[in-house]
């Protein structure tokens, strides 16, 4: 057997690799068994919290069953309005971002404008939309794209600021257009970077739209949560607050698969 027939070495780590992904994945599974456990102990087996202030296992289920298919009802109206929220937020955001970052007259008119508003909580602009779009899913899913646009905007400004300029100049002595330029190499160069902010601006998407119901909606989580807190009912609280969670959760588990997909030519620590 020749040098180049022998087979590779298998090492400690390369085999030992597979284990400890599978390791943190049971490690992530107990966490939750955990909190399970410990919410049944505390909640309906010890009764040490009571359910005005920490609701049961067994009285949440029961809650649950009451609302039934409203529940579904009310999260489809919640995740319509992020999702439409968060696509036009995002998409103008991105598009904002790289007229700054290519034109200084649009930088100069548009960025101050953006840094006053960006600090604004909102919440704080909810009297203000309802004036101007009345109580109507217009003004909630405007509400909602408000933050992801800022979040959006300013890291492709920056993200296209930074792009390396040698992959600006090789393209330029190809022979490519300024349009050219942005689509196959800024767009591409700065994709990596935006991933993270559109994480981001989807869970401020969330979280906007529900506080949004709280005012003048007659469905979604938000409306629902409002109505149960009125009454104390802790049990419909959490469930809502679940299910806001859940479907944040899955949403983001979702766009994550995408966009590593779609930026699958990076290279990636794990």
């Amino acid at each position: 057997m020749t040098q180049l027939d022998t087979p590779p070495v298998r090492t400690a780590r390369t085999s030992a690799r597979p284990r400890r992904r599978f390791d943190l994945r049971v490690l992530s599974v107990l966490a939750v068994v955990v909190v399970l456990a410990a919410w049944y102990l505390l909640t309906d087996l010890l009764k040490i919290v009571p359910d005005l202030y920490f609701p049961s296992i067994a009285s949440t289920v029961e809650a649950g069953k009451t609302l039934g298919g409203n529940l579904a009802l009310d999260f489809g109206s919640t995740a319509y309005r992020m999702l439409f929220g968060w696509v036009i937020g995002c998409a103008l955001g991105v598009l904002a971002g790289l007229i700054m970052a290519r034109s200084r007259v649009a930088y100069f008119s548009v960025n101050p404008l953006i840094e006053i508003i960006r600090p604004v909580p909102p919440i704080a602009l909810i009297p203000f939309t309802i004036l101007w779009f009345g109580l109507t899913d217009t003004q909630r899913i405007a509400l909602a794209a408000l933050p992801c646009f800022m979040t959006l905007a300013v890291t492709t400004m920056e993200s296209a600021k930074n792009v390396n300029p040698l992959f600006v100049r090789a393209a330029q002595s190809l022979g490519a257009s300024p349009n050219q330029i942005y689509r196959t190499v800024v767009l591409r160069a700065i994709l990596p970077n935006l991933v993270a902010s559109l994480r981001i601006a989807a869970a401020l998407a969330w979280a906007v739209v529900v506080s949004a119901e709280y005012l003048g909606a007659q469905n979604g989580i938000g409306y629902l949560i409002l109505q149960a807190s009125n009454s104390l009912n802790t049990s419909v609280v959490l469930i809502g607050t679940a299910t806001v969670t859940i479907g944040a959760f899955v949403f983001d588990q979702i766009l994550r698969l995408v966009t590593k997909f779609l930026t699958r030519w990076v290279d990636r620590m794990s």
